[in-house]
């Protein structure tokens, strides 16, 4: 059983190299490039908020008295902010735990650098 025929004549064991069809290295810096953004838009506008209702002392939500007002605008701003954080970690520990099911030869030629 030492000298096994193969299915198909002219078929080799030897696996080819996948051709690169797309280059994503643009797309994805794009994408990131845009989700810092909005995430620098995201905290720009909640301190201009929080900036508004620290110099007016009059300002608040309707049907809540100023201090009813500032603890939801407390809880927005953990929300928020929890929200940026977590929109960024979350899919980083997701990506570890499918990486951690691939064989050592899968993890090696995807964190090994590409060559140019």
């Amino acid at each position: 059983m030492a000298n096994k025929r193969p299915l198909l004549p002219g078929v080799s064991a030897a696996a080819n190299a996948p051709a690169v069809i797309v280059q994503s290295r643009k797309v994805i810096r794009r994408a990131r490039i845009r989700a810092i953004l909005r995430d620098i838009f995201d905290v720009l506008l909640l301190v201009a908020v929080d900036w508004f209702f620290i110099r007016w002392p009059r300002a608040h939500v309707p049907l809540l008295d100023r201090h009813e007002s500032v603890l939801v605008l407390l809880g927005v701003n953990v929300a928020l902010l929890s929200y940026v954080c977590l929109a960024r970690a979350v899919p980083r520990w997701r990506a570890r735990r499918v990486a951690s099911t691939w064989s050592f030869t899968e993890r090696a030629r995807f964190f090994t650098p590409p060559r140019r």
